[in-house]
């Protein structure tokens, strides 16, 4: 009997403890600090997707429609479409509070006449592209002929151009809410600003005793430096005191280099796209994709782009045979959801830079691209989320410090040949956090994540790593932490996890 009872205790035991180890002890003191309002290891990265994912994508089947065959566009018939697809687009940006423009089921052709295509624009809120489905009889869109460095459909206001609103005149803790500025009259809430500065001195500071590299120029010189450019929305002000609603990532220290400043943040907002089935002809074209060959391997076929848009969306569309699919620069709030990326192999999947927030989630990369997920150049409080890639596709880290970055519950992938180049290195500031990534690799692996002798290495400040599991041999070096390696832990997905204990959620 005693034996018995002791065989049971100790496999409730080893139950116990295995539970015990799959609760992560960083979630933990998250948790707490997040009760008591102290500082955490691990960033907020709740404040990501539309509308901080605090509103539903809406549904827009009850806005006025602009079908594109009522404007020119003819599905099927083998002639161009952009001037048709234009005109609605107009229409819509004419018509009080915007519109769908609407794509019934067929092929629409564009960039077919070299002579007369144009890149369709949208300069105005709350515009929306729909599909009729991105499956069998829905809506395809197809790019016919090379466009070297233009994208397709492009969302951009018509003056983005931004204005110095006052400077910031104390520190600032990461994940403070508050700043002081010089002169609070001119804001007011709800205003977006963009929280900037740039300086030599900053950024030593900022990565202190981690050693950078001659080469690495863009970080040295009286205009040079790690591009600091937080987009915020202000909540509160208090005459010279204001409130952000989304926390600041980084410690800002100020400097006698340069001065930290808002300026404004020019923008449209309640933009989408969506049940589109986005194709082109680099398919046929009569080479396989090899990395930086030539313009038209990495810029030949380039589909969407959204620059200075907010609380807006990418969702349900597949994009197949393109070089470059989505780029997403100052992007604010902005979600991507349930995207599948497919085809022949081409260059870039999804890239976000200089924005905040940007939420990649439910996406399918499939290895049909060098570059999965990724992002650069000062993002900051981008997720990457539930997410599958193919064995041996690179995750990307472009370069130009980007900081505070989340992948969170991500299936395959490997961190080999992150882009950019080597004059905007480091790939990435501090708080970049692997949470569960399952990487998936044909062969062993060893990260130097601060390797000061190759070109091609992975210059990440520290990053955080929870739950890293692998199907391969996977060694590490310099990195901050390394928390429960090969175990999937629980919080599965860090994000939802803290968006739920943000919204007091059950």
């Amino acid at each position: 009997m005693r034996k018995a009872i002791g065989i049971a205790g100790c496999l409730l035991s080893a139950t116990l403890t295995i539970y015990a180890q799959q609760q992560a002890t960083l979630w933990d003191e998250y948790v707490l600090a997040y009760k008591t309002g102290t500082s955490a290891t691990l960033p907020d990265f709740s404040y990501a997707g539309y509308h901080f994912s605090e509103e539903e994508i809406p549904d827009v089947s009850n806005r006025k429609h602009f079908d594109v065959t009522r404007y020119g566009a003819v599905p099927d018939d083998d002639l161009p479409d952009e001037a048709g697809i234009q005109a609605a687009i107009d229409a819509a940006q004419a018509h009080p509070g915007g519109g769908v423009v609407f794509f019934p089921p067929g092929r629409f052709l564009v960039s077919a006449d070299t002579a007369s295509r144009r890149q369709l624009h949208v300069n105005s809120s709350n515009i929306v592209l729909k599909g009729s489905g991105s499956g069998p009889g829905g809506t395809e869109i197809y790019q016919a002929n090379i466009w070297v460095g233009r994208r397709l459909f492009l969302f951009q206001p018509a003056n983005s151009r931004s204005k110095r609103l006052t400077t910031v005149v104390s520190d600032a803790a990461r994940g403070s809410f508050w700043v002081d500025v010089e002169d609070g009259s001119g804001l007011r809430p709800g205003q977006h600003v963009v929280l900037r500065h740039r300086s030599e001195a900053f950024t030593r500071k900022y990565f202190g005793q981690l050693p950078l590299k001659p080469k690495w120029d863009r970080l040295f010189g009286p205009r040079g430096g790690m591009q600091i450019q937080e987009i915020h929305v202000i909540e509160q002000v208090q005459e010279n005191r204001i409130r952000f609603k989304n926390p600041i990532q980084f410690d800002l220290t100020l400097v006698d280099a340069a001065p930290f400043e808002l300026h404004a943040f020019e923008s449209i907002a309640e933009c989408g796209v969506e049940d589109i089935l986005f194709t082109s002809n680099w398919r046929s074209y009569p080479e396989d994709f090899v990395h930086h060959k030539d313009a038209i391997h990495d810029s030949g076929y380039m589909a969407l782009g959204m620059e200075n848009v907010r609380n807006s969306w990418i969702r349900n569309c597949e994009f197949r045979d393109w070089n470059d699919a989505i780029h997403i620069r100052a992007g604010f709030a902005v979600t991507v959801e349930d995207v599948i990326f497919s085809g022949k192999k081409g260059h870039t999947s999804v890239h976000a830079r200089s924005g905040y927030g940007v939420l990649i989630k439910n996406c399918h990369f499939n290895g049909a691209h060098h570059h999965g997920p990724g992002i650069g150049y000062g993002a900051v409080s981008s997720v990457i989320t539930r997410c599958t890639l193919g064995e041996d596709q690179n995750i990307d880290i472009h370069s130009g410090q980007p900081y505070a970055n989340l992948f969170d519950d991500i299936d395959g992938g490997i961190f080999a040949n992150l882009g950019g180049p080597e004059p905007g290195f480091p790939h990435h500031g501090k708080q970049l956090v692997l949470w569960n990534f399952k990487h998936s690799s044909s062969r062993d692996r060893h990260y130097n994540f601060w390797d000061m002798e190759r070109r091609r290495n992975y210059t990440i400040a520290r990053p955080i790593l929870v739950g890293f599991q692998s199907n391969r041999q996977v060694i590490f070096e310099n990195e901050q932490i390394n928390q429960l390696f090969g175990e999937e832990v629980r919080p599965l997905s860090l994000f939802e996890a803290q968006l739920k204990l943000r919204l007091n959620r059950e």
